[in-house]
């Protein structure tokens, strides 16, 4: 059995999230936004605890679909930015189950065995940090941009 320990700020944690989420979760709804699948990676401030890490940002606007994987107790990538209609796939890589819970109210998986997914349609703009229940010590931030 794995043993882990690890200290996380809690103060940090809820800072400048919103109150309501609007999301669709599976389901067939189409994508908004165009076709255009440029990526790039930008780096956040240092000091933003809300995404588990100093780690840069994945950004990832204008895709119909984004991964997120879950691989090593952690998620990859922890701070993902995507535009409003975007589909984000989190696949457990894992052989622990997980689940992927906002902190605040709005979406909540089911535990995710391995090679098990979880789909949501990103419909309202905002911050939205998630973690896993199972494991705390596991967080990732969803940035939705109009």
């Amino acid at each position: 059995m794995r043993r882990w320990m690890l200290v996380v700020p809690v103060a940090a944690v809820a800072a400048g999230v919103a109150a309501a989420v609007a999301f669709s979760s599976g389901g067939n709804s189409a994508a908004a936004g165009p076709a255009s699948t440029a990526t790039k990676t930008m780096s956040m401030p240092a000091g933003d605890a809300s995404s588990g890490a100093d780690a840069p940002a994945t950004v990832e606007l204008h895709r119909h679909v984004v991964h997120v994987k879950i691989v090593n107790f952690a998620f990859r990538p922890a701070h993902l930015v995507v535009s409003r209609g975007t589909r984000v796939v989190w696949t457990n890589e894992d052989s622990d189950p997980h689940t992927v819970t906002t902190d605040r109210r709005g979406f909540s998986s089911q535990a995710l065995n391995t090679g098990k997914s979880y789909t949501l349609v990103a419909r309202k703009q905002g911050q939205f940090p998630y973690h896993c229940t199972i494991h705390p010590f596991m967080h990732g931030m969803l940035v939705v941009r109009g």
